[in-house]
C-alpha cells in the first residue's frame, strides 16, 4: 500500500502543471465563484423584481444567441490577439454587461446586456481548451485538464453555498434603515462582479505562443462527426433546459427557503464532482458509446421520477442525482468526439459541438420558459425525460470507427481532451489529494 501510494505521489510530481497555468487556475477561481454566485441568484432576482419564468427563458435565449454568435470567431480572436488580451477584454465585457442587468430592470436592457454576456462568455469557454494545453506539455495535460474541471465544479458549489446565505448576511449587516430581500440580493449580484474583477489582473499576466490564425473551420467531412452533432443536438436539448430553472422550481414552486436552496446547490455540486471521479470507472467497463447511452438513461429516469414528485427530501434527492447523472456523460461524449475525430479535425470539431450546443440552448431556454408558464413543471420534465431517452438511442447508433494510431497523436499545443477513461477512480481520488 505504501509503495503504491508512493508511486501515486511520484506520478503526481511529474504530471503536476507548473509555471503560468497556476496563474491561469488562479484566475479562473475567482471568474468561476463570481460568476457562480450570479447563476444562482439572478434569476431569483429577476423573479423578485416581477419577471416571468417566460421572461428569464427569453432571457436565457438571448444568452443562448450571444454564445452562437461568439462561438465560431472567439477562436480566431484568440488566436490573432492573444490569449491574455482575449479574456481581459472578454471577462471586463461580461462584469460590464451582468452590473448593467443587476441595475436597470426594463427589458430592453436585459435582452440587450443578456445577448452581449452570451458573447463575451463564449470567448472563455472556446479558450480553456487551447489554455490548460498551452501552459502545459503532453504529460502534464491530463491532470491539469482533470484539475481544472473538477476545480470548477467545487467551486461552483461553493459559490452556491455562498449565495444562498449572502443577502441574509448583508441584511443583518445593516445597520440603519433594513433592506428588503431583492435589495440584498441586488448587492450581493454586484459583489459577485468585485470577485470577478479579481481575475483580471491574473488574465493580464498570462503570455501564450500562438500559431499562425486560422481563417476558417474545416468543412463537415467527417461522417462520424456527421451523425454525432444531431444526437449531441438532442441530448443539448435535455442539458439547457432545466438547470436555469432549478432554483426556481425549488423555492417558488415547492417553497424552499434562499438559504436551503444554497444547500442544496452545494450538495448538488458535491456529488457531481463525485461523478467525474467515477466516470473513468464507467466508461472503462462500459465503453464510451454504451457508458454514455447509460447515464442518458439514467437521466431521463431521474427526470420522470422528479416530474411526479411534491415532496422537497425527495425532490432534493432525485434533483442531485440528476444533476450528477447529466454530468458524468460529459466527459465521455467529449473523448468518444476526439477519439473518433483526426487530430487535424479536431479543433473544428470542438467548435461544431459548442456551436450545436449554444444554438440549442437558444431553443431550450425559450421553450421551457414558455412551457412552464403554459403547462407547469411536471409536464416540461416528462418531456425532457423523453427527449433523453432519444438521445440515448442516437448515441448508441453512433457507429464506432476507430482511428490510425497517427490521427490520435497530437502537438506539444495542440489542445487535448480530458482523458479520464484511462485512469482508474482510486489513482483521480489520489492525485487530487496527494497527502492521503
Amino acid at each position: 500500500m505504501k509503495q503504491r501510494l508512493r508511486h501515486l505521489h511520484g506520478r503526481w510530481l511529474t504530471s503536476a502543471p507548473r509555471g503560468q497555468f497556476w496563474t491561469y487556475f488562479s484566475a479562473a477561481i475567482f471568474f468561476n465563484l463570481g460568476f457562480s454566485i450570479t447563476f444562482f441568484l439572478f434569476n431569483l432576482y429577476l423573479i423578485n423584481c416581477g419577471m416571468t419564468e417566460r421572461s428569464l427563458g427569453l432571457i436565457g435565449s438571448l444568452v443562448g444567441i450571444g454564445s452562437l454568435i461568439g462561438t465560431l470567431p472567439a477562436g480566431i480572436i484568440a488566436q490573432r490577439y492573444g490569449l491574455a488580451r482575449t479574456l481581459t477584454t472578454a471577462v471586463t465585457a461580461a462584469i460590464i454587461c451582468n452590473a448593467l442587468r443587476v441595475w436597470i430592470i426594463a427589458p430592453p436592457m436585459q435582452y440587450a446586456a443578456a445577448l452581449l454576456t452570451g458573447m463575451a462568455m463564449s470567448c472563455w469557454t472556446v479558450s480553456m481548451g487551447p489554455a490548460v494545453a498551452g501552459f502545459t506539455t503532453e504529460e502534464q495535460r491530463p491532470f491539469a485538464f482533470s484539475l481544472t474541471f473538477a476545480s470548477g465544479i467545487g467551486v461552483t458549489g461553493l459559490g452556491g453555498f455562498i449565495a444562498g446565505r449572502l443577502p441574509a448576511w448583508l441584511q443583518a449587516l445593516q445597520t440603519g434603515t433594513p433592506i428588503s430581500t431583492t435589495q440584498a440580493m441586488r448587492e450581493s449580484l454586484l459583489l459577485a462582479c468585485a470577485v470577478v474583477i479579481l481575475s483580471l489582473p491574473l488574465f493580464m499576466r498570462l503570455k501564450l505562443r500562438t500559431g499562425a490564425p486560422k481563417k476558417k473551420l474545416a468543412h463537415l467531412s467527417n461522417p462520424f462527426l456527421r451523425r454525432f452533432l444531431p444526437a449531441m443536438a438532442v441530448w443539448g436539448l435535455v442539458t439547457g433546459s432545466f438547470p436555469p430553472f432549478a432554483n426556481v422550481y425549488f423555492v417558488h414552486h415547492l417553497g424552499v427557503s434562499l438559504q436551503r436552496m444554497g444547500t442544496i446547490f452545494s450538495l448538488s455540486q458535491a456529488l457531481q464532482f463525485a461523478a467525474v471521479l467515477v466516470a473513468p470507472l464507467l466508461f472503462r467497463r462500459a465503453g464510451l458509446t454504451f457508458g454514455v447511452m447509460l447515464t442518458q438513461l439514467a437521466t431521463a429516469l431521474t427526470l420522470g421520477v422528479l416530474a411526479m414528485l411534491h415532496t422537497v427530501g425527495g425532490a432534493l434527492v432525485i434533483y442531485c442525482t440528476y444533476m450528477a447523472m447529466q454530468n458524468i456523460s460529459e466527459p465521455g461524449i467529449f473523448s468518444l468526439l476526439m477519439d473518433q475525430t483526426p487530430e487535424s479535425e479536431r479543433n473544428s470539431a470542438s467548435s461544431y459541438m459548442f456551436f450545436v450546443s449554444a444554438g440549442v440552448q437558444v431553443i431550450a431556454s425559450a421553450s421551457i420558459g414558455a412551457g412552464i408558464v403554459r403547462f407547469g413543471y411536471p409536464a416540461m420534465l416528462a418531456v425532457l425525460a423523453i427527449l433523453a431517452v432519444i438521445a440515448a438511442v442516437f448515441f448508441q447508433r453512433i457507429a464506432h470507427q476507430p482511428l490510425a494510431t497517427s490521427n490520435l497523436k497530437s502537438p506539444a499545443l495542440t489542445p487535448q481532451p480530458i482523458r479520464l477513461a484511462e485512469l482508474n477512480t482510486s489513482e483521480i481520488q489520489a492525485l487530487h489529494n496527494p497527502q492521503c
